[in-house]
């Protein structure tokens, strides 16, 4: 009896421990979960969302497609994707897990629903049907590169057979005219293309127009209510448009970071980029953050009275005169501009943005923005080591052998790039899905189209008899 009893302790003990392990074991799984996958998850599941909602419903994309290359990277596809064409949303998810909804809405785009219900975001609209775009100068019509020119814009194409570069768009503007635009398969000079960060400079844009009527002081303290009592009302509108806030920005897409909470987790992405403590004093640190661009959006919608006020006011001053009839600005929930990456337009809409600033703000011969803001931004601070200006990237470091030091552009994510040369009076688009970004040599490309492009202009400026000599 005693050696059963001794035997039934032993057997109840080990199993006791195994008990304790396994409750440990899951407790932990459980931890690990809530603390550090699900977060990640949530990335996943919302970029899925956003992006497959915007590339279907604004660009016009299959789902197939946009799930091979837009989605076609690290762990998407672990997401499991759902197209409802009829009330126009789109849901994903992991396993059933962190489900996102993404709602497409006609003249707000794409948005990614967290906090608020689906029915009181749907209520917010806007009515392009008013708009009046001026004309545009540029043919209604694909303006085929020559020469030496095709074969430079060629270089930026995938080979037959390969699928790395993933370019969708490339054009070349000179003197103020399109001598060359390519396109990939499926789309055209229509086709409204993401811009990722090159949304920042048309947001410094927006600051600008409202410097110019008034209503905004670029070297007071920014107004923002939150910062008031506290040591972030030393920034100034001027610090925010060069980055150099000082507050504590994480701008990391690989992890749970400001960044990624700020684009996938939060309804007001204006407000959560507002709500984060200061780190460095303001003017003396520069550090790239799409958090800055979501708070210069919120203060120009404030400074306008509201998100209403706002669209109408940024499409009249900016995109209507200039012709960007494709040019859509998303929102988020709380129904702000994503000034940091949500901007869509075609190549030709972009052109027409640097062109404004090649032009030092004027459209043929009316003043949209203030040649001294114009300057402000295309002008590398030192704080930068000379790359970047006001939302603007700059040649100033060199980087760029065949840029000239005061070329300057916009850029986005996975390889889009508006380049503007001055010296030049050259403009180039290029807008694709590179996820290595290391695969695209744009000195090369753009050494490349600046050399035909100026044997293009020699052989145009040459008398007749000259050219016919050649031929």
């Amino acid at each position: 009896m005693f050696r059963l009893l001794r035997a039934f302790f032993i057997e109840f003990n080990s199993m006791k421990k195994t008990i304790i392990i396994g409750i440990t074991l899951l407790l932990a799984g459980l931890l690990y979960y809530h603390y550090s996958l699900s977060p990640k998850l949530g990335i996943m599941t919302g970029y899925s969302a956003k992006i497959l909602c915007s590339c279907h419903f604004v660009s016009g994309m299959d789902q197939e497609e946009i799930e091979a290359i837009d989605l076609g990277f690290g762990p998407l596809w672990l997401a499991t994707n759902r197209i409802d064409k009829n009330s126009k949303r789109v849901y994903s998810s992991v396993l059933g897990l962190q489900k996102k909804t993404a709602i497409y809405r006609e003249g707000l785009g794409c948005t990614l629903i967290h906090d608020r219900s689906i029915a009181e975001v749907e209520r917010d609209s806007f009515d392009r049907a008013s708009l009046q775009f001026a004309a545009s100068k540029w043919p209604g019509h694909e303006v085929k590169p020559e020469g030496a020119l095709w074969d430079a814009m060629l270089q930026g194409f995938d080979k037959e057979g390969e699928q790395v570069l993933n370019t969708r768009a490339l054009l070349v503007v000179k003197n103020g005219e399109i001598i060359g635009e390519m396109y990939g398969p499926g789309f055209d000079y229509r086709s409204k293309l993401p811009g990722w960060s090159m949304m920042k400079s048309v947001s410094a844009a927006f600051v600008g127009l409202l410097i110019r009527d008034g209503l905004l002081d670029p070297d007071a303290p920014a107004p923002i209510k939150e910062w008031k009592d506290d040591e972030r009302s030393k920034i100034s509108l001027r610090h925010l448009v060069n980055m150099c806030s000082g507050l504590d920005w994480e701008e990391d897409y690989t992890t749970v970071s400001t960044a990624t909470t700020m684009l996938y987790s939060r309804d007001d992405m204006g407000t959560y980029a507002a709500s984060v403590p200061i780190k460095h004093e303001p003017g003396s640190h520069w550090y790239y953050s799409s958090g800055t661009s979501n708070i210069l959006t919120r203060i120009c919608a404030e400074a306008l009275g509201g998100h209403d006020a706002f669209r109408q006011y940024a499409y009249k001053e900016l995109f209507e005169p200039l012709g960007m009839r494709d040019f859509l600005v998303e929102t988020d929930a709380s129904g702000s501009f994503v000034g940091s990456s949500y901007g869509y337009g075609s190549a030709r809409d972009w052109a027409k943005f640097a062109l404004l600033h090649l032009r030092q703000g004027n459209w043929y011969g009316q003043e949209i923005l203030d040649s001294s803001w114009v300057k402000f931004c295309t002008t590398p601070i030192s704080e930068s080591g000379g790359r970047y200006g006001g939302q603007f990237w700059c040649n100033g470091d060199g980087g760029f052998a065949n840029y000239a030091p005061n070329a300057y552009w916009l850029g986005g994510f996975q390889g889009k790039q508006v380049s503007v040369h001055p010296d030049e009076d050259l403009i180039v688009v290029r807008i694709g899905v590179t996820y290595d970004t290391g695969t695209i040599d744009f000195d090369s490309l753009i050494g490349g189209v600046i050399l035909a492009a100026r044997d293009q202009e020699s052989h145009e400026n040459k008398p007749e008899e000259e050219v016919e000599k050649a031929l």
